[in-house]
């Protein structure tokens, strides 16, 4: 059985979500900074034994350094950094195209007021992302 941590990577903020069932929860909205540190309480208290993490692409829907973002550089520097210290570690990528934009209009259409929007936008992504992840996979939960 899985234990999944969803992680909607960002350059300030970054969303988390975990599956209950088959259903995607958010879990957290963490700071860049803290994100390494997060990561290891949730490994060291084994919670998680798999990553899933957002690939963001361009629309043109190839991977290749034109259709990269800047922050892939960044996502995979983290993806090294773990692989290496946790090397039994799952990890597994997810086209995040739109997640960010699918997630900001259902906030809009909320009736929370920008700053609370502005909060959780990272954090809805993160639970579109694994929701997606949970229905397009076979892992059993």
């Amino acid at each position: 059985m899985s234990k999944i941590l969803c992680i909607d990577f960002g350059t300030k903020r970054i969303g988390l979500s975990i599956p209950i069932r088959s259903i995607a929860f958010g879990l957290e909205t963490v700071d860049y900074n803290h994100l390494i540190a997060t990561i290891e309480k949730y490994i060291k208290n084994k919670y998680i034994d798999t990553l899933v993490i957002g690939h963001p692409l361009k629309s043109e829907n190839l991977k290749s350094e034109k259709s990269l973002f800047p922050i892939e550089k960044d996502i995979l520097k983290f993806i090294n950094f773990l692989k290496k210290k946790y090397p039994k570690l799952i990890i597994k990528r997810i086209d995040e195209r739109f997640s960010s934009k699918i997630a900001n209009y259902f906030l809009i259409n909320s009736f929370l007021n920008k700053k609370k929007r502005k909060k959780i936008l990272d954090q809805i992504s993160a639970i579109l992302l694994l929701q997606d992840f949970l229905s397009n996979s076979s892992f059993t939960i």
